[in-house]
């Protein structure tokens, strides 16, 4: 049995473009954009994932196909590619809900898990692997395999594989123009709640609670579950820094819930309250500033856990009295 050297070379070459260049080029484009970035310790191990993958590929290529060898190294070779996808969509994240990505556009901050496509790739490489291992028996043993005398079971899982590889597919180009026709919208104004207390001219009693609104228009295929927010002010400029420090958190609001924004519908007017700080109630009173809002949901949309950060910078303070 001859090994097939040429070949072996060439797959070689194509693996590599795949699993190592291609995923490199396309990390440092993105980061560049500054779309997202990707830790060194991801590229190294996607590196070493890489030249393993091209190895099994090149020695899947070593034999001909009609042989045993051919289809066990087959075999190994597409559970180790669903492996590298499943490692690539941060299945290996032990006790953390979030994969590895994060998607990062000024003032936004995303940050993504993305583990169910991850196991929907590893179990689709399991089912096309199961093709290759039955026909590796089938030779071996020199035997066919048939499911109720009419379909070749290699065949059958093939099937399996490539119908779930194109649903996975589907799913994500689903996912793609669901987020596309996604609109989030905050209101220019806020509603100030203030409540002078007992001691009208003294603001040391005094209750502040301001009245966020945003509108969420989603027209996509997937309605958006269990959005928790928190929101928080924060101080930018101070005209007296004694009475009303910079960059301390002067208000916010903790796990307002909205159970769901369903598909295909604009839900308009939703409001968050956030409660400022009695701390700093009299800097709040008599200091005019500038604040920073930022805004944080958590949520699960398509299946995909979602932490959302929006920071909203210089929103004009007016003192109270």
């Amino acid at each position: 049995m001859a090994i097939q050297i040429t070949k072996m070379i060439m797959h070689g070459i194509l693996s590599a473009v795949l699993y190592i260049a291609l995923p490199l080029i396309l990390f440092e484009v993105i980061s560049m954009m500054g779309l997202m970035t990707f830790t060194q310790e991801f590229k190294t191990t996607i590196i070493i994932i890489g030249i393993i993958g091209v190895v099994f590929s090149m020695l899947s290529h070593a034999f001909p196909k009609d042989t045993s060898a051919n289809r066990l190294i087959a075999f190994g070779s597409t559970i180790y590619s669903g492996i590298y996808l499943f490692y690539l969509f941060g299945g290996f994240t032990p006790g953390v809900q979030l994969g590895n990505y994060s998607i990062n556009v000024p003032p936004i901050q995303v940050l993504l898990g993305l583990q169910v496509i991850a196991w929907l790739l590893l179990g689709s490489s399991g089912l096309r692997a199961l093709k290759y291992l039955i026909e590796a028996i089938e030779l071996r043993k020199n035997k066919e395999y048939r499911v109720k005398k009419k379909f070749k079971l290699s065949k059958f899982f093939k099937v399996l594989g490539t119908i779930l590889g194109l649903i996975i597919f589907g799913y994500l180009g689903s996912i793609a123009y669901s987020g596309m026709n996604l609109g989030f919208h905050f209101h220019p104004t806020f509603d100030v709640d203030h409540d002078a207390g007992v001691l009208p001219l003294d603001p040391i009693d005094d209750t502040v609670n301001i009245t966020i609104t945003f509108d969420l228009n989603n027209q996509g295929f997937y309605a958006i579950y269990d959005v928790y927010i928190d929101a928080e002010f924060r101080t930018l400029t101070s005209a007296n820094e004694s009475a009303l420090p910079v960059g301390v958190k002067v208000g916010g609001a903790s796990n307002a819930y909205f159970s769901t924004f369903h598909s295909f519908t604009n839900n308009t007017n939703n409001n968050i309250t956030l409660v400022m700080d009695p701390t700093y109630m009299v800097g709040l009173a008599t200091t005019d500033a500038t604040l920073a809002l930022k805004i944080s949901f958590a949520t699960l949309y398509a299946a995909i856990l979602i932490n959302l950060n929006i920071t909203i910078n210089d929103i004009p303070w007016t003192a109270l009295i």
